[in-house]
């Protein structure tokens, strides 16, 4: 009796990757892990879930993925990978306190529109940098994404730089309140933004200003650009911070491909200095990002400044051309030869040589 074919399927959202494509991300993920590996990064294996309120800050209640151990704990799936790394390093800086380099792989559980429909696991490969404080770091971050890019032959994506200080500035306590209005900033829509801006009742400059982000982009022209509008004191020091970064790489010249965007918004709110994503013209979503988090660890009483980012294995492998990625072709037997298939199999894989064994439907 045939099987109903439901049982031969997954939900949607979930990630199911197998053969030529599965190498490929490997691959991927290996040219990644040996570029952290020369800048002193050593791995982390964190929990798959943990306790909901290490999540909170991680997306709408309705976007994570719940479950009850069985003495009754609300749990969530991993939903965010700097959230639960921040706790499992604070037990490491409560001990011993040093700068920490640590970097990770693994899946993010957590509801997303998509081009494709929608998204609930993403295979992801970052970097958390703790007792980083200062520009140099955020510099040397951005420097890691620019080698990483060109390790996996994606060196023509962008990275598009911003400033959490910068928006939460502008926007003030009014503006920060209305989440509709981060979505518009986001898409770029200058009507949008108005209309919001006069609903929540923004002053006339804050509303220009805001109204004119979507256009603050390009090279360092944008900061003189800035300048023109009535900058708050807070909004001028991370304009200040933001280009004191852009001339860092300027100087170590590892300025190519930034693209600095007053009016980029993360989805995160634990970001407090700089944060960027990177986009390449092939592939319809960022390839990932990240920024500069100082005031994440003050839910452990800690002062900790930090910075890290992660890559979206899945839409990297999609931007990442083929060069370098050529799987070695093995030495195929049949099964149907026995004893002298294994023996031939036992001294190849001694001079660890590819083989594979065939046969069977």
């Amino acid at each position: 009796m045939p099987g109903d074919a439901r049982q031969l399927s997954f939900p949607p959202g979930t990630e199911l990757v197998f053969g030529p494509q599965a190498a490929r991300r490997q691959f991927i993920s290996e040219r990644i892990a040996a570029v952290f590996r020369g800048w002193g990064f050593t791995e982390i294996i964190l929990p798959a879930f943990d306790s909901a309120e290490t999540f909170a800050e991680a997306g709408e209640e309705t976007e994570l993925y719940h479950l009850v151990d069985r003495e009754g704990r609300r749990l969530t799936l991993r939903a965010d990978f700097t959230l639960i790394a921040a706790k499992a390093l604070a037990l490491e800086l409560r001990r011993e306190p040093r700068q920490i380099r640590a970097s990770y792989e693994g899946r993010v559980y957590r509801f997303a529109p998509s081009g494709h429909g929608h998204r609930v696991e993403q295979s992801q490969r970052g970097l958390e940098w703790l007792n980083a404080r200062g520009a140099v770091y955020d510099a040397a971050a951005l420097m890691m994404v620019r080698e990483s890019l060109e390790a996996v032959g994606a060196g023509d994506a962008i990275t598009v730089v911003g400033h959490a200080g910068f928006i939460h500035a502008v926007l003030g306590e009014a503006g920060r309140r209305e989440r509709r209005l981060y979505e518009a900033l986001d898409h770029k829509n200058p009507s949008r933004i108005q209309q919001l801006c006069q609903r929540v009742g923004l002053d006339a400059g804050t509303a220009a200003l805001l109204e004119a982000l979507p256009l603050l982009t390009g090279g360092p022209e944008v900061f003189t650009a800035a300048r023109a509008f009535k900058l708050s004191p807070p909004a001028d020091a991370a304009l200040a911070e933001l280009e004191g970064l852009y001339a860092l790489l300027r100087d170590a010249g590892a300025a190519d491909r930034v693209l600095i965007d007053l009016g980029e918004v993360r989805r995160s709110d634990y970001y407090s200095g700089f944060m960027f994503q990177i986009y390449h013209e092939s592939v319809g979503e960022e390839l990932g990002g990240g920024g500069r988090y100082d005031r994440l660890f003050d839910r452990f009483d800690m002062d900790v400044p930090a910075v890290g980012f992660g890559f979206n294995l899945a839409r990297l492998a999609e931007a990442a051309s083929q060069g370098g990625f050529a799987p070695a072709t093995p030495e195929r037997l049949d099964e149907k030869e026995g004893s002298a298939a294994l023996k031939r199999i036992h001294a190849m894989r001694s001079q660890g040589k590819p083989v594979q064994l065939e046969g069977g439907a």
